[in-house]
């Protein structure tokens, strides 16, 4: 039981954190596509818009990244109680 109970703690905090980032991650596309329709990009460095995309791109990657490690997760979870029934 006790193992069911750190799963289920695992899965509310990683999909806690998910949503938190999945929002700061929609919060800055919005800001990508309002500095588009207003030409708003600027010339320095992380002011351009290969700078946004870039930024963009590593919130994304950042997103996936803590998708696979949650599934990860869950399948070494899925794993160790298959392991427990066994013994």
């Amino acid at each position: 039981m006790e193992q069911i109970r750190e799963l289920v703690l695992l899965l509310e905090t990683g999909i806690a954190s998910y949503d938190e980032q999945l929002k700061a991650l929609q919060a800055e596309r919005l800001k990508y596509i309002r500095l588009q329709m207003t030409d708003g990009f600027g010339t320095d460095e992380g002011e351009s818009k290969d700078s946004w995309l870039l930024h963009l791109k590593q919130l994304e990657d950042s997103l996936e990244i803590r998708l696979k490690s949650l599934k990860k997760a869950i399948q070494d979870s899925a794993s160790s109680f298959q392991q427990s029934e066994t013994e």
